[in-house]
């Protein structure tokens, strides 16, 4: 009862306020615009088993827009091949919903209701900068999900200090089932220098076992010329298992020489602990390190070209090393 009362009293309450302080003479004429993103790529293998071909990884559609002076509504698609099919699984395309939701924005307060964009790696993913050509670590590596079912609430109490709220329903947007478990993340973002920005964020749920993660992240970013960031990350009982933990960290950062160009690189490192009376990492066969390092080229604003070298070294011995080089391409409009 109490998973169902705690939502409740922070919606119902949310909306109490917000109705307070909008007023009819608030609301003006709807203004919408549609708005999409391309990742696209070609990449080829450099050691015999590895794969050579042509991919649209992703393709999303959507429709913002203002439906007065503090509300606002967004609905996205994300359209892509689902990351749970196996290797051997004829590859189709699925469109899911990414976001649909209505938010309201007043002074320092912002809210968020309905499929919304969660904040476990929002940071990270903004300053790595560079989502069409790989994910963030968080991400790629399923320690949390970019989009959820849930209600979410974000405070700017100073210039350097802000605070996130969210309760969401954990089983991500591609699978908006709804079962007995919520999930609730706190983030807070501290901006002690001009250029530096500080970010600790962590969430749990409860099943069998209570499955937590913690993220902490740190950036900088000289405006159109150096991003740089690095993220550490725990996830505690993985799939409600006691006791199977991962970790790792990511560091990434892009330079610009010229206007149009761009240098950019990232290393990644993920591992897997041991469990009692074992003698291996309990997730070895995911457990390992990557490289990207490339070059990009951005002819307008809307469009970039990557060339960029990708790999993939698996802690295990027995696993073979992945090498491509990739040409990435990022359209938006």
């Amino acid at each position: 009862m109490r998973k169902f009362i705690y939502p409740a009293i922070i919606v119902f309450t949310l909306l109490a306020f917000l109705e307070s302080k909008a007023q009819d003479s608030t609301f003006t004429k709807v203004r919408g615009s549609v708005y999409g993103k391309i990742f696209a790529n070609y990449h080829m293998g450099l050691n015999e088993t590895d794969v050579t071909a042509f991919e649209i990884k992703r393709a999303y559609f959507g429709y913002k827009a203002s439906l007065s002076k503090y509300f606002n509504a967004n609905v996205k698609l994300d359209i892509g091949s689902p990351d749970d099919l196996s290797d051997y699984s004829i590859i189709r395309r699925y469109a899911y919903f990414k976001n649909a939701y209505v938010n309201y924005t007043r002074n320092k307060l912002k809210v968020y209701f309905g499929l919304i964009d969660l904040l476990q790696f929002k940071y990270q993913e903004e300053y790595w900068a560079h989502r069409y050509i790989q994910k963030s670590f968080c991400d790629e590596y399923k320690f949390g999900s970019s989009a959820d079912l849930g209600a979410q609430v974000i405070y700017k109490f100073t210039d350097w200090f802000s605070a996130d709220f969210t309760v969401m329903n954990g089983e991500g947007y591609t699978k908006l089932q709804s079962d007995n478990t919520l999930k609730s993340g706190m983030g807070m973002t501290f901006v002690p220098y001009k250029n530096f920005i500080l970010r600790v964020y962590g969430d749990l749920s409860e099943k069998e076992e209570i499955q937590t993660t913690l993220s902490t992240f740190i950036g900088y970013k000289l405006t159109d010329k150096l991003i740089g960031g690095f993220e550490y990350n725990w996830l505690f009982n993985d799939n409600y298992n006691s006791d199977h933990n991962r970790y790792g960290y990511s560091v990434y950062m892009s330079y610009n020489p010229f206007k149009k160009f761009q240098i950019f690189a990232r290393y990644d490192n993920v591992e897997s602990n041991i469990l009692t009376d074992e003698y291996i990492p309990w997730d070895l066969s995911s457990d390992g390190s990557s490289v990207i390092a490339g070059v990009q080229y951005a002819p307008i604003k809307y469009v970039k070209i990557a060339l960029d070298y990708q790999d993939w070294y698996p802690l295990a011995e027995n696993e073979a090393n992945e090498q491509y080089v990739y040409l990435n391409l990022l359209i938006k409009f």
